[in-house]
């Protein structure tokens, strides 16, 4: 079990505070106003010496939660993305309005410079399609364009960014890739999964992901999220977290897992990691790494998720990653290492996988570790029942992205039809089968507020008012449950984190309004009006907290 014990997560000078005239969550609802006590960044029980000399904060009746946790998120790209042409589409509704937007950057790009934007998803774009080679070329020049989509497994690229990666119309599909063509067998610029690794664009510096964590961390503090779980962690990651934790510029909590394998452009870090005998657990309050993550296929709405029935009006079925064999090889590795597993699979094909090399870890240390370290299948999008009962046998988490539901919906109907569509990220299946599955925003890929997945789960209702189904609709109670307390179950701190108990961190949120006496539409414009992270308050753009 993950040690979970206070380090320099806030002062530890005897500094106290009282809220009071707080209405406090109790899992269930609110309580009529009462009092909280923080000592050290610690809630307490009321008495103490500390206590009787306590800050007070009178909250006026006001809503006292704990501060959500992302369980799955990638705050590096997230930063990345809001420092990238913002091309998601209430900025960028049609491809036009895309070619404008590089058009403006190649104006001003310095020389040698790549032009670089994320956030389309051509569901949504005017013309029902999404950018071409063709479209850039029109507008780059000799300026290399590179143009991310949403779900982050694939990306646009012009013909100087072609070439400058040595990419001509002769290369071969990576196995796991695409280069994908049109019917004259040109390409059309559109690059997915490990044919991305082909990309050569400039690596971002130290100083880069500086400013991109410390944006990141501004979202999240707005969306009232004091833990993220980073599900792609970087050497340039690690790296900053070692500089900003000495600084005191961690202003949330991150629990990193460290990219497995050279996948999707980015560097693995599995080999590195075993040689400097990195493990689970290693950090403190503020920083702990969890474990290896590992990606078996694609994204539903780009079509490259593994599934098991080929995408709606075509003979597609999907991409997956790597073979049966590397897969359980690599996964024994980390298990050995003693770091746990985080496996994305998303399509019943990728599910398929992770299970079966999960299943033939079949030493008695092995089946311990299994079953025993709260282990993740990430995503877990399309499992069918065979799926869910391998996950409760095994104690597998179910780290589901619900908030698709929500931002997503209508593309997955789209790809999947009005059926299949159905049993994705099925929050209620997961609960009936004794499955902890914790909500998340696979931030960037769609907006990081929590509330808009705890919608999604609730009503399983699209962004433009499509319902899915209403068979997989779960409470309120059980959606937040989703983003606090199961998802601190991930990192083994249920006790810790997500909760109001006596002992816990005092991370905090304050609401102006009772999610329970609203409308479901009006939780999509929920947001705290004040969050505290170790009993400190934080705004967006602070530089620091203590601790």
């Amino acid at each position: 079990m993950l040690p979970a014990t206070p380090t320099s997560a806030g002062p530890h000078d005897g500094h106290a505070l009282e809220f009071r005239n707080a209405r406090l969550f109790t899992g269930e609802g609110f309580t009529e106003p009462s009092s909280l006590h923080v000592v050290d960044g610690i809630i307490t029980e009321p008495g103490s010496a500390a206590a009787g000399r306590a800050e007070v904060v009178d909250l006026d009746g006001r809503y006292l939660m704990p501060g959500f946790i992302e369980s799955h998120a990638h705050p590096g790209m997230l930063g990345i993305s809001l420092m990238e042409l913002d091309l998601r589409p209430a900025a960028a509704p049609s491809v036009q309005a895309i070619v404008a937007a590089v058009d403006g950057a190649v104006r001003t790009a310095a020389p040698g410079e790549w032009v670089r934007g994320s956030g389309w998803e051509e569901t949504f774009l005017a013309e029902g399609r999404g950018p071409t080679r063709e479209d850039l070329d029109a507008v780059s020049g000799d300026v290399p364009v590179v143009l991310t989509r949403t779900c982050r497994h694939m990306l646009v690229a012009n013909t100087a960014a072609l070439r400058a990666s040595g990419i001509d119309e002769d290369v071969a599909d990576p196995p796991g890739g695409r280069f994908v063509r049109d019917e004259a067998g040109r390409m059309t610029g559109l690059v997915q999964e490990k044919a991305m690794d082909h990309i050569a664009a400039p690596a971002y510096a130290d100083e880069d992901w500086d400013e991109a964590f410390s944006r990141a961390q501004d979202a999240f503090i707005s969306w009232g999220v004091t833990t993220a779980h980073d599900m792609s962690t970087l050497a340039p990651h690690l790296r900053y977290y070692s500089r900003a934790g000495q600084a005191g510029q961690l202003r949330i909590r991150f629990r990193p897992w460290l990219w497995a394998l050279s996948q999707a452009g980015m560097e693995g870090v599995l080999d590195h990691a075993l040689g400097a005998g990195i493990a689970s657990s290693l950090g403190d309050d503020r920083m702990r790494i969890q474990g290896m993550k590992f990606m078996l296929d694609g994204s539903v709405g780009g079509r490259t998720a593994a599934v098991s029935c080929a995408f709606e009006g075509t003979e597609d079925t999907g991409l997956l990653y790597i073979e049966d064999e590397t897969l359980l090889h690599q996964l024994r590795r980390a298990v050995r290492g003693g770091l746990r597993l985080a496996v994305h699979g998303i399509g019943e094909r990728a599910l398929d996988q992770a299970l079966g090399a999960l299943g033939a870890l079949d030493t008695p240390e092995e089946r311990e570790f299994l079953t025993t370290m709260r282990n993740r299948i990430e995503h877990c999008a399309l499992p069918l029942p065979a799926h869910l009962d391998a996950l409760a046998e095994w104690n597998l988490i179910a780290s589901s992205s619900v908030a698709f539901v929500y931002h997503l919906g209508d593309s997955y109907l789209r790809v999947l039809g009005p059926e299949r569509v159905k049993r994705a990220y099925p929050h209620r299946s997961f609960l009936d089968h004794g499955i902890v599955a914790p909500g998340n925003s696979d931030a960037p890929v769609v907006n990081g507020n929590p509330w808009e997945g705890i919608y999604a789960a609730t009503t399983r209702t699209t962004s433009s008012g499509v319902v899915l189904d209403r068979e997989q609709n779960i409470t309120l109670a059980e959606a937040i449950r989703a983003y606090t307390r199961d998802a601190a179950y991930g990192s083994f701190e249920e006790d810790r984190l997500g909760t109001l108990t006596s002992g816990a961190h005092a991370d905090l949120q304050v609401l102006d309004r009772d999610p329970f006496a609203l409308e479901p539409t009006d939780l999509l414009t929920l947001a705290p009006v004040a969050v505290y992270s170790a009993g400190t308050r934080v705004d967006p753009a602070d530089t620091r907290i203590d601790g």
